[in-house]
């Protein structure tokens, strides 16, 4: 889980947190030696307190015993002592209590109101005791302890000033590191993007040459990739462009020949079997009985024939295009189909459109028609299918526009993401984009696929002629 997150954030954000990392690291070992120091240092201070205190303390007790004021340690010690520091100095009094001479007045033990308990508790050393007797047996002993509590707050301070420059300098490195990657990491940015475009097929993208070395190896060969892409994705669709017409020509070519040689070849077979069973029905006998049922199959066999003949007709050459209105071409085109599958249901929604937008668009949108259609019942086996076409007026920055938008759905099996497109998808694609337009296909495992196309309306058809007005058939 932790691998994921790391590895989909930005590079930028990556490195921002290794170097973030490092510098917490090398903190933290700084901040450790330096606790180190300021505890060794404590110990040295208060060793060298306590022995300057102690001879002190003890050139005083002589001096005093000089005097003969022993007695009077209440009064004579504080005076003198009260100015030592790093050290606490106490006496046992007349009554056997412990009396503070040094500092007057403050309790025991540490004062750690300006440095944190973690830190007291880091940076304290072992509080040393040493006790100065006048006489090995003499009485009223004065007590020394070690007082840290200066050092203490004195390292606190150093340690906190340098704790807070270096969290501003590593915060000012980092932002400053934040626009350097940002500027450095630019051009990874915009060959995501370039890549994003060539993937999508927009072959035209280029990247501006980057200044330092290395990328600007990868963005030139980008633009040479891109370069050689654009050059074989004109060569593709000229050759789609003449395959598609050759074709085109093609089926007009055995359109023409189903027309003008098996249409009068049936009809010339159905005459002579209808003439045959007319002869035969003048005869009689079992003879004339057999004439006429065998010309009678053959009757059946010819309107068989015929009705294929014209079937095929009609998926060869869809009509007159151009005298026939396209929406009329598109209705009887999903009604041909759905009375061949009847186990599919085929409904069919075209809006206000013209009569007709020249041959290659009309032509254009019969074949997607008729390919998503079929694929959607042979390959996704589709239960039900819509068909949704229309024109439409966008407005863009150009000003206002009108395009032909096309939606074929389906409910089937859809096309699995691994799956590459057969021929019939790829023709539609490139067919399309040679009247200007544009075809996706959107489809997942257990979806359903969705065809959508959008061809732009030229102001005038191939013919020259000015579009007509559109008009509704439902």
């Amino acid at each position: 889980m932790l691998q994921k997150l790391w590895y989909d954030q930005p590079v930028r954000t990556q490195l921002i947190v290794v170097v973030a990392m490092i510098n917490l690291v090398a903190a933290l070992i700084a901040g450790a030696v330096s606790i180190l120091n300021t505890r060794t240092a404590t110990k040295v201070e208060m060793e060298a307190s306590l022995e300057v205190a102690e001879r002190f303390v003890d050139v005083t007790l002589r001096d005093l015993a000089a005097q003969g004021k022993l007695e009077a340690l209440d009064e004579e010690l504080p005076p003198q002592l009260k100015h030592l520091r790093h050290v606490r100095i106490m006496f046992m009094s007349k009554s056997g209590q412990l009396a503070i001479i040094s500092p007057k007045g403050e309790a025991s033990g540490i004062d750690g109101s300006q440095a944190p308990t973690w830190f007291v508790a880091l940076v304290h050393p072992e509080v040393a005791q040493r006790t100065v007797r006048l006489l090995p047996n003499g009485v009223h002993p004065v007590i020394i302890l070690g007082e840290p509590a200066d050092e203490i707050n004195e390292a606190w301070q150093d340690f906190s000033s340098l704790a807070l420059i270096w969290l501003a300098i590593n915060a000012i490195v980092l932002v400053i590191l934040y626009i350097v990657l940002g500027r450095v990491l630019d051009p990874l940015a915009s060959l995501s993007k370039g890549m994003y475009q060539l993937e999508g097929g927009e072959y035209g993208a280029r990247l501006p040459s980057s200044k330092l070395k290395e990328l600007a190896v990868i963005t030139d060969r980008f633009n040479m990739l891109a370069n050689a892409l654009e050059v074989a994705r004109k060569e593709n669709a000229s050759l789609y462009r003449q395959l598609i017409n050759v074709q085109e020509a093609e089926r007009r070519e055995i359109a023409n020949e189903l027309h003008d040689e098996a249409g009068p070849c049936l009809f010339g077979i159905a005459a002579n079997a209808s003439s045959i069973q007319t002869t035969a029905g003048q005869l009689s006998g079992d003879r004339a009985t057999r004439i006429t049922n065998r010309a009678g199959e053959i009757l059946s066999i010819a309107e068989r024939l015929k009705a294929m003949n014209r079937a095929l007709l009609k998926k060869l050459r869809p009509g007159p295009l151009g005298q026939v209105k396209l929406g009329d071409l598109i209705v009887e085109l999903t009604a041909g189909l759905q009375s061949r599958h009847p186990d599919t249901q085929i409904q069919t929604t075209v809006g206000s459109i013209a009569k007709s937008y020249g041959e290659s668009v009309d032509l254009a949108i019969y074949r997607c028609i008729q390919e998503a259609i079929t694929n959607a019942i042979r390959h996704g086996h589709a239960d039900k299918v819509h068909v949704d076409l229309e024109q439409q007026r966008l407005a863009n920055d150009r000003g206002h526009h009108n395009q032909i938008r096309l939606m074929v759905t389906d409910d089937g099996k859809g096309i699995a993401p691994t799956a590459s497109k057969g021929f019939g998808l790829t023709t539609m694609t490139e067919r399309v984009r040679s009247v200007g337009g544009q075809c996706m296909i959107e489809s997942g495992p257990s979806d359903g696929t969705t065809v959508r196309v959008e061809i732009p309306i030229k102001q005038k058809n191939e013919k020259g002629v000015p579009e007509r007005a559109p008009e509704s058939v439902r």
